[in-house]
């Protein structure tokens, strides 16, 4: 017998070193800009630079140095998909800094309005929580919710496997970045930690460099007209 795992889901898992002296130095911006805008009382949800006016990290010159390594990877990234990067523009379209204290966690979402997005861990406790993905696209739903939680409570689903899971979990240490589609469903499970857990995300968004016989894949900004 022979099983055939059609149509994945590609995410990447890597692994960006950089040393202590310049880590203190972005956890310490990070916890500023976390300081001007976190003077209401604790909430159950992480604090997220995106949506605090904080959304253009990478424009910070402390950040310059992680920025070009998570380049690299980004571009592994594409090319494991085998998509012709010499073709391609690429942008940093937002990139942001998110701070999660003890119980707080993100719900789920996606970044429809990019291509690529990423997670680096910046700081990360044990015990600080992970990464989670989910499906609402279940090839193998062979009835209408078969797969939910209650029918593995019933004992319909003896056991989650990767051939019957809508989510999937990441646990990463510090240093680690994944990279993934940004239309994938993605949250993030409580910080059971006495420590934050500080990650830098990121949207990338690709563009190519000439449009001409393409249809799909976005052109150059350079050559749209403002009105």
């Amino acid at each position: 017998m022979k099983i055939f795992n059609l149509f994945p889901l590609t995410v990447m898992q890597d692994k960006i070193v950089i040393d202590e002296d310049e880590r203190n130095i972005m956890i310490k911006e990070i916890k500023k800009m976390r300081e001007k805008e976190n003077k209401q009382k604790q909430s159950d949800y992480a604090w997220t630079g995106d949506t605090k006016g904080y959304e253009f990290l990478f424009s910070n010159n402390v950040f310059k140095n992680l920025s070009n390594k998570i380049s690299n990877s980004i571009i592994e990234y594409l090319k494991t998909l085998e998509v012709n990067t010499d073709l391609l523009e690429i942008y940093y379209q937002r990139s942001w800094a998110t701070f999660t204290e003890n119980e707080q966690s993100i719900n789920f979402h996606t970044h429809s309005q990019s291509n690529i997005s990423f997670a680096y861990y910046l700081f990360k406790p044990q015990d600080s929580g992970g990464i989670i993905f989910r499906s609402n696209e279940l090839q193998n739903e062979i009835a209408k919710n078969i797969f939910t939680s209650s029918k593995l409570e019933k004992s319909l689903i003896m056991k989650p496997n990767a051939y019957n899971s809508d989510k999937s979990m990441f646990d990463l240490e510090q240093d680690s970045i994944i990279i993934f589609p940004s239309k994938t469903p993605h949250a993030t499970l409580p910080n059971k930690s006495a420590q934050p857990r500080i990650s830098i995300s990121g949207d990338v968004t690709i563009m190519l460099k000439s449009s001409k016989g393409f249809e799909h894949l976005m052109p150059s900004f350079r050559n749209w007209t403002k009105f």
